[in-house]
């Protein structure tokens, strides 16, 4: 989804978004603006409202002031906390208010947080409690915090591309799901770079087959081969998953929109996976798209778990994991 455009080059504070003190002292300055145009405002409140330690008053401002989004209004007192909100404040108070409702930016977040969260928490090698992400700054995007079924719809996407593992649930502690991270989501938090980038890179490496009792295979990659097959990729399982979100969709308690996405995307998916020469990376796409569709319904029904579970197992039929 593009993100939408504006009178400046939001380019240029790309990344406000992912700082969980900094946007939401943008949005509350923002807020105080629309109801007492041209007010000038003390960051110390909005610290103080926060729990944060008062020197970090200064340095908020100082940040806002360093990218043009505030001006510090100095006195002879020495006070570097009262500020006012410029016009590309306003702006960029503007375009985060918008991506408190672009779910894909929001999925995206919610993927790299939680990973980068669950290595630290659990040194790369051990299980971490995963509803405690609710509590940290990570947990937050465009000054808007994550919902419940976006922080589990992300730890169902890493863990369907192989990046976390979640431990058998204990049935006598329902509240609790635990993850760990792996060796490939290790090697994703080590890359520096974010999940979708990560994983674009190994779909670039290639999609890896097995294949039994077959010959004539060749291995490797090389330059002007034309091998031929009448195996291909059995991606049934998700062709009866996309039935079954059909099937499923007026019952999820969807907006209407949304069920008209969902359908429209789960079409989108059926073509894939019926192909006659089925492509891996396009069935992943669509597959993903559905997932986010299916993950932007906020009403929590028995039919969206039973899709969540079964778009798992299919996905691990076709692709392994």
């Amino acid at each position: 989804m593009d993100s939408p455009e504006f009178p400046t080059t939001p380019q240029a504070h790309a990344g406000i978004e992912k700082d969980p003190y900094l946007s939401r002292l943008l949005v509350w300055l923002d807020d105080l603006v629309a109801l007492q145009p041209g007010v000038t405002a003390d960051v110390s409140s909005f610290v103080d409202s926060e729990g944060l330690p008062a020197t970090e008053a200064k340095s908020m401002a100082l940040q806002l002031e360093g990218q043009g989004l505030v001006a510090i209004s100095r006195d002879f007192s020495g006070g570097d906390s009262q500020v006012h909100l410029t016009d590309e404040g306003f702006v960029a108070a503007r375009r985060l208010r918008s991506l408190q409702f672009d779910s894909a930016a929001r999925f995206v977040h919610a993927c790299d947080a939680l990973l980068q969260w669950l290595f630290q928490m659990g040194r790369g090698r051990d299980l971490v409690e995963v509803m405690a992400f609710v509590e940290t700054p990570g947990s937050y995007f465009a000054g808007d915090s994550l919902s419940v079924d976006e922080i589990l719809g992300a730890l169902e996407q890493l863990t369907q591309r192989g990046l976390t593992r979640r431990a058998p649930t204990d049935r006598g502690a329902a509240a609790s799901i635990r993850a760990e991270v792996t060796e490939s989501g290790t090697d994703c938090v080590l890359s520096g770079g974010s999940v979708s980038d990560y994983l674009t890179r190994q779909q670039r490496a290639g999609d890896t087959y097995n294949f039994n009792h077959s010959s004539g295979i060749v291995a490797g990659s090389q330059q002007n081969l034309v091998q031929s097959n009448s195996f291909g990729l059995d991606a049934s399982a998700l062709t009866e998953f996309a039935t079954l979100v059909r099937q499923f969709a007026p019952t999820l308690g969807a907006t209407p929109e949304q069920q008209e996405a969902l359908i429209q995307d789960v079409e989108v998916l059926e073509e894939a996976t019926s192909a006659e020469q089925p492509e891996p990376g396009r069935i992943r796409a669509a597959y993903l798209r559905v997932q986010e569709t299916l993950g932007a319904i906020t009403t929590t029904t028995a039919g969206l778990t039973l899709l969540a579970q079964q778009g798992q197992e299919a996905y691990q039929a076709v692709f392994g994991g």
